[in-house]
C-alpha cells in the first residue's frame, strides 16, 4: 500500500525438488563478459558532463555488475536498434551458500533491464525529456538452482510495443554452463508524456 492505495502484489508457487524430464533451448551466442565494457563505465563516459546529481547517481553502491552487449542506449539522442539485447550480470559481493538468496538477488537483478528492451527501437530512453517508464507486471519462473556470484547472460526480446505498454521477455542463461536457470515476462509502462502548457 502506498497513500492508501493497493500498487504491489505478490502471488508465488513453490516445488518440491524432484527429478524429471530435461530439456532447454541453448544458450544463445554473445561475446565473452571480459570482452564487454562494464554499463557503469559506459555511462560515466557519456555523462561526465551531465549535471552534478546524474553523475552522483552512478557513484551510488551497485551490487549488480552489468555489461550490456553493444552498449547502452545512453546519452540524449540514442539510435533505434532491435527490441531485444544481452546483457551479461552477476552480484559483485559473495551470496552465501542459501541457494534461495541467489534465487531472490537473481530475481531483483532480473528487473533491472528488461523493461528497456522495448524502447530500443523508438530512439528514447530514459534520459528522454517526457518519457516515463515503470515495470507494472513481472513474472518469474525458476528452472535451476544457480550461483548468481558467477555470471549469467541474460538474452532479453520485446515482441510488442502498444497503447502506451511494452512487452518483454527475458532468458537468463549460467555462463559456465549453458544451463537455462530462469524465465522472465515483464508487461511495462513506456509513454512520452506531453509537455505542460
Amino acid at each position: 500500500m502506498q497513500h492508501g492505495q493497493q500498487i504491489f502484489n505478490l502471488a508465488a508457487s513453490f516445488q518440491v525438488a524432484e527429478d524429471g524430464f530435461e530439456h532447454q533451448s541453448d544458450m544463445p551466442d554473445a561475446p565473452a563478459p571480459d570482452d564487454v565494457e562494464e554499463d557503469t563505465e559506459v555511462q560515466r563516459r557519456l555523462l561526465a558532463n551531465a549535471p552534478a546529481h546524474m553523475r552522483a547517481w552512478l557513484d551510488r553502491p551497485q551490487p549488480i555488475e552489468m555489461r550490456t552487449v553493444g552498449g547502452r542506449l545512453d546519452g540524449p539522442s540514442p539510435a533505434k536498434r532491435e527490441p531485444r539485447q544481452q546483457v551479461w550480470f552477476r552480484a559483485k559481493d559473495p551470496i552465501g551458500d542459501d541457494p534461495h538468496m541467489h534465487q531472490v538477488i537473481l530475481a531483483y537483478a532480473s528487473d533491472m533491464s528488461l523493461l528497456g528492451t522495448g524502447i530500443r527501437p523508438h530512439g528514447v530512453n530514459w534520459q528522454t525529456p517526457g518519457m516515463q517508464t515503470a515495470s507494472l507486471d513481472h513474472t518469474m519462473w525458476f528452472h535451476r538452482p544457480t550461483d548468481f556470484n558467477e555470471w549469467h547472460l541474460y538474452h532479453q526480446e520485446s515482441p510488442s510495443g502498444s497503447g502506451g505498454r511494452g512487452f518483454n521477455l527475458g532468458y537468463i542463461y549460467r555462463a559456465s554452463d549453458g544451463a537455462l536457470v530462469a524465465s522472465c515476462a515483464q508487461e511495462g509502462l513506456m509513454r512520452m508524456r506531453k509537455p505542460k502548457g
